[in-house]
């Protein structure tokens, strides 16, 4: 059995009103920082159409873009969120 690692970026919260989910290397001196959660990627999602197909990590673990589109005949025309994935 081997260990696999996966990549991912960290991705932070911020009080900084300017710029509200920063990337590691962007943290600066003087705001608060908390790592992100997946609603805070779907908030992010919501106001921005912005993304992040890479693997990012969260709170909850390491997170991934997901779109699925469903059949005609079902309840659900399509689904795009971020899911954990370790």
């Amino acid at each position: 059995m081997t260990n696999q690692t996966i990549e991912a970026k960290k991705v932070f919260v911020t009080d900084n009103q300017a710029q509200w989910i920063v990337f590691e290397e962007e943290i600066q001196a003087g705001f608060q920082y908390k790592l992100a959660s997946i609603d805070d990627l779907h908030d992010y999602v919501a106001g921005t159409g912005e993304v992040f197909t890479y693997n990012i990590e969260t709170s909850e673990g390491v997170v991934q873009w997901h779109e699925e589109q469903f059949p005609y005949d079902s309840s659900v025309d399509y689904v795009c969120e971020y899911r954990v994935i370790n």
